[in-house]
C-alpha cells in the first residue's frame, strides 16, 4: 500500500528524514531517531526508531522507500 509521507510522519521527522535521504540514496539505507506518526488508520503511534531503506525495481532504478518502524506502540 503507498501512503504519502504527510500521511505517515510528523514535520520533524520528516526534517529528519529529508537530512537523511541523500545517505539512503548512497548507502541504501539509513537509521532515522525516536519519534511520533500516524498509523495507515490515523492513529498516533510513537516509536523508538525506524529504518528506511531503498527499493530497486526490476533494473535496479529506485523505485520507492519503505520503513520499519521499530518498538511502535500507540499513544
Amino acid at each position: 500500500m503507498d501512503i504519502p509521507l504527510e500521511k505517515i510522519l510528523d514535520d520533524s521527522s520528516r526534517k529528519v528524514l529529508y537530512a537523511e535521504f541523500p545517505k539512503i540514496m548512497q548507502q541504501g539505507f539509513a537509521y532515522l531517531p525516536a519519534g511520533i506518526c500516524s498509523s495507515s488508520m490515523g492513529r498516533p503511534i510513537s516509536y523508538e526508531q525506524v529504518v528506511a531503506w531503498k527499493v530497486l525495481n526490476d533494473v535496479d532504478s529506485p523505485h520507492c522507500l519503505a520503513f520499519m518502524f521499530v518498538n511502535w506502540s500507540f499513544v
